[in-house]
């Protein structure tokens, strides 16, 4: 008589149920593409933490050398371009992953 192993019988058991739970699930969560709602706090996200970085870097340089609103209103500026290009960056990664557009062509 062969002896059973009531470990391999219960990770045999495990694996046969993981198997049939992915063979139910239909899509992963990466393959679901971005809601309009996401994208658009994903682009306000980053222009604002852009603006924000930079505003306090100016903030407590000037707090440090004692010149108020010079290196906030240039690091703030700074920032905002910062934050600019990071949104247009952004928006053209997610033009380059949806693929070309499909309308009607010319």
């Amino acid at each position: 008589m062969a002896d059973h192993d009531p470990e391999t019988d219960t990770l045999d058991e495990l694996e046969s149920k993981l198997k049939e739970a992915r063979g139910r699930t239909k899509k992963r969560p990466e393959d679901t593409p971005p809601s309009k709602l996401g994208i658009a706090f994903r682009l306000s996200t980053e222009f604002v933490a852009a603006a924000v970085v930079g505003g306090g870097i100016g903030w407590g340089l000037d707090r440090l050398f004692g010149t108020m609103p010079v290196f906030l209103l240039i690091l703030f500026v700074l920032g905002v371009g910062a934050g600019f290009r990071n949104v247009l960056r952004a928006a053209k990664e997610m033009n380059e992953s949806d693929g070309p557009p499909s309308g009607p062509s010319a």
